[in-house]
């Protein structure tokens, strides 16, 4: 995997998540397709975590689906106060009351991350004993590292480094570019 260098390191990365975040804030990336296949495999959920919403999309839905259950996201711009059941937060950053605490953590914004280590170590920690990690990865959308999405590789790519870093690929959807993950 490649990891763009930003010359002016983190408030560089902040600047530009969130000016990025604001120019697309009307746009969708989550599928509900994509829920129905996390539902599939984890019925039950109880607590849910979405990274990098951008507008509370992702949380949206599982709350309409997890009637009774605790969902919250993150997003790193000030514009995270605008949607319900999201706060304003880098997802690689531990918080913790969250350590433990989720049987389902998703994100199609794992691209997004300035330290993909520090992310998914960070992630890791946060789902609970018998949750999953659900990271949406494409090939195409993930070809190059730019600027407004710092990490890119291959599928392949991603996959060992996820397991380099101790997590088993459980399942992966290739027509949805949905990793099923888990860490125990």
């Amino acid at each position: 995997m490649k990891i763009y260098q930003y010359e002016n390191g983190y408030d560089e990365y902040v600047e530009t998540q969130t000016f990025h975040n604001k120019r697309k804030l009307g746009r969708v990336y989550f599928k509900e397709h994509t829920g129905k296949i996390i539902k599939e495999h984890k019925p039950g959920a109880t607590n849910i975590i979405c990274h990098g919403t951008r507008n509370g999309a992702e949380q949206k839905y599982f709350k309409s689906v997890f009637k009774n259950s605790y969902v919250i996201g993150t997003e790193i711009s000030e514009t995270a106060t605008q949607f319900e059941m999201t706060v304003q937060h880098d997802f690689a950053i531990p918080k913790a009351e969250w350590i433990g605490k989720f049987d389902i953590l998703y994100s199609n914004s794992f691209d997004h991350s300035i330290d993909p280590s520090k992310t998914i170590d960070t992630w890791k920690k946060q789902i609970s004993y018998d949750g999953k990690i659900f990271v949406e990865w494409s090939d195409y959308y993930n070809a190059k590292s730019t600027l407004s999405d710092p990490v890119s590789g291959t599928t392949e790519e991603f996959i060992s480094f996820l397991e380099s870093h101790n997590v088993v690929i459980e399942e992966f959807n290739k027509k949805f570019g949905l990793l099923m993950c888990n860490v125990r």
